[in-house]
């Protein structure tokens, strides 16, 4: 004997063969209210988050003679 003899054709809990209008208009609002809820989360997030400044953004620039590059050392043999 297979599984397919004995085969419930009772309906699956949580699984729905059919649905009225009823029922697409409450999954409908369900889908709206988790939307706005993201929203919200998304929103109260962005208010959390700080965009400070580099600590050292108040300092001077650095003048011409404290920049240093590296030479090759082809040219200092030229």
């Amino acid at each position: 004997m297979s599984i397919a003899d004995h085969f419930d054709h009772a309906p699956d809990a949580g699984f729905v063969r059919s649905y009225d209008s009823q029922a697409a208009r409450r999954q409908f609002q369900i889908s709206l209210v988790l939307i706005l809820i993201l929203t919200l989360a998304a929103f109260a997030l962005g208010l959390l988050v700080r965009f400070d400044e580099p600590a050292g953004s108040n300092a001077p620039a650095p003048a011409t003679h404290d920049v240093h590059f590296a030479v090759a050392s082809t040219d200092l043999q030229g």
